[in-house]
C-alpha cells in the first residue's frame, strides 16, 4: 500500500511541477493559440490481470511505468492526415511482487494514432488507437527471469487540459508468446506532458 501512496504522490509532484511549466509555456504559443508539441512524456499506474496459465486463476497486479513519445503532429494545423496524427516511442511498466505472483517488467515500443482530426467533446476527448511490441519479463521464485515477446493493442483516450498537460487513459491487451500464448488484460491511467 505504501507503494502505491509513493506513486500517487511522484504522480502528484511531476502535475503540480508541469503546472508551473506551463505558465511560462504559454507565451510561446502560435499566433493560433497552440503549441506544436514534439516530445510528450507520460506516467501512468497500471492495472493488470495477470494470466497465471494453466488451470490457475488471474491475479491482479498493481504497477506504475513510464512512456516517452515523439508526436510528429503540429496541432496547429486545421486539417491533420493520418500519418500527421500518428506518434511513435517507447514505454516500460513494472510490477512488484503481489498476490503471489514475484514483480513483472513489460517493456517495448509503440505507435499511437489519434482517430480524430481533432480533439472531440468541446476539446475534452482526444481518442486514438496504439499497438506496441516488446517483451514482458517474469521473474520467477526460484530467482530465474523469464523474458517473452509481447505484442500489445491498445484503445484510450487522451483529455487536454492545457499548455501541453493532460490526463491519458488506456486499455491495453499484451498477447504473451511463451509456451503458451497468454493474456493479460490491463488499464492504465496518468498525467501526460508535451513540450
Amino acid at each position: 500500500m505504501s507503494t502505491m501512496r509513493s506513486i500517487a504522490a511522484s504522480l502528484a509532484a511531476v502535475a503540480l511541477t508541469s503546472a508551473a511549466a506551463a505558465g511560462g509555456a504559454g507565451a510561446q504559443d502560435t499566433p493560433a493559440g497552440v503549441q506544436p508539441y514534439r516530445f510528450t512524456v507520460a506516467g501512468h499506474l497500471t492495472q493488470m490481470q495477470y494470466d497465471r496459465g494453466g488451470d490457475a486463476s488471474r491475479a491482479a497486479l498493481g504497477g506504475y511505468g513510464v512512456r516517452v513519445m515523439f508526436n510528429r503532429s503540429d496541432p496547429a494545423k486545421t486539417l491533420r492526415s493520418l500519418f500527421d496524427r500518428a506518434s511513435v516511442g517507447a514505454f516500460a511498466n513494472f510490477s512488484t511482487s503481489q498476490n503471489n505472483v514475484e514483480s513483472t517488467q513489460h517493456f517495448g515500443v509503440q505507435g499511437d494514432v489519434a482517430l480524430l482530426n481533432a480533439p472531440t467533446a468541446r476539446g475534452l476527448l482526444d481518442p486514438f488507437v496504439s499497438l506496441g511490441i516488446g517483451a514482458l519479463r517474469e521473474n520467477l521464485e526460484r530467482g530465474d527471469a523469464d523474458f517473452n515477446v509481447a505484442l500489445t493493442p491498445a484503445i484510450g483516450t487522451r483529455i487536454p487540459l492545457f499548455s501541453g498537460i493532460g490526463f491519458r487513459g488506456d486499455v491495453r491487451l499484451p498477447v504473451v508468446f511463451g509456451e503458451d500464448t497468454r493474456v493479460h488484460p490491463s488499464i492504465e491511467g496518468g498525467v501526460y506532458l508535451s513540450f
